[in-house]
């Protein structure tokens, strides 16, 4: 059953210097119950921002947003956010630290579920503490006390406390060492597994993909140029940006004992961003005379396995 879907989304945003730029550039994608997506980009893709349109964070420029059918801006945020929660990057930044982990963690259960008895929630949230494997801390450890990876759990910890359905984690391991960003997943997968949650994973790795997603996206200058499931994007990439991608990510990190080598070619060439043409085009070392003039779309290779590139169909 679907869950969240885009449909024809587009975000701009004003910069600086009064111009428009188009961060979500019409994409289309459908977010399934019970699923782990992978959203996969570098920096300035429109991974982020996709995942806060998701949870009415910000709102679309154009297109209509949907969740369990509804219309996204038809729903009060207080209603939506007991339902579709959004961890974000940055633990530090993201929690107050003056504040105790038993507020933090108290006041989802106070202000979107409604629980009225302190002593009920209080327990909840002590209960929740030894789930996530922090029984030395207490209720009233204050924020600053902790380290990075406890905060980044504390932080997954007050998304997933009152169960929501959806769950957009905008790179949750960013912040933390290696070790602990094992530790982070594992958690994710743990609490999505107990709520029935759905997750949309935004990432620049494509090696966090490989382990934790069910279908992988990749986006490139705010539209999706491919997605599939996550055996047939690893072993098949088909987009030469997502074949960029993988020329930098060592095999170590990948879920496949045997994931294609492709290394992508960045060749320079002319291109007028005011004229419809593929985004990629500047840097595609197979870009055609017809990348110039069209934007390709999304067409589906076979078994869901779809890619935007004239290349291909």
């Amino acid at each position: 059953m679907d869950l969240v879907n885009f449909s024809e989304v587009y975000k701009y945003f004003r910069d600086p210097g009064g111009s428009f730029v188009t961060a979500v550039d019409g994409v289309d994608l459908t977010v399934r119950e019970d699923e782990v997506i992978a959203l996969v980009g570098e920096s300035g893709s429109g991974k982020t921002t996709l995942g806060r349109l998701s949870v009415r964070l910000i709102e679309p420029s154009r297109g209509k947003i949907l969740f369990e059918g509804r219309e996204l801006t038809g729903i009060k945020r207080e209603e939506l956010w007991r339902r579709a929660q959004y961890i974000h990057q940055d633990p530090y930044s993201s929690l107050d630290p003056y504040l105790t982990v038993g507020e933090v963690l108290d006041r989802p259960l106070k202000y979107l579920l409604g629980v009225g008895d302190p002593k009920e929630r209080a327990e909840t949230v002590s209960g929740f503490l030894d789930k996530i494997g922090m029984q030395h801390i207490t209720p009233t450890t204050r924020i600053n006390r902790l380290s990075g990876g406890e905060r980044q759990r504390i932080l997954v910890s007050r998304a997933f406390i009152i169960k929501p359905k959806f769950v957009a984690a905008d790179e949750p391991t960013t912040m933390v060492d290696f070790i602990h960003r094992n530790e982070i997943l594992s958690l994710l997968l743990e609490l999505k597994k107990e709520s029935g949650s759905s997750i949309l994973f935004i990432t620049h790795d494509l090696s966090l993909a490989s382990h934790i997603a069910d279908r992988v996206v990749i986006m490139h200058k705010g539209k999706i140029v491919e997605m599939g499931s996550r055996l047939d994007v690893i072993q098949n990439p088909l987009h030469p940006y997502t074949q960029a991608l993988f020329s930098v990510t060592p095999d170590k990190l990948l879920n496949q004992k045997e994931a294609p080598r492709i290394v992508a070619k960045p060749i320079t060439r002319y291109f007028d961003p005011s004229k419809p043409s593929c985004k990629y085009a500047p840097s595609c070392p197979y870009v055609f005379e017809r990348c110039r003039r069209e934007s390709p779309t999304l067409i589906d290779m076979g078994g869901g396995h779809l890619v935007s590139c004239f290349k291909y169909g």
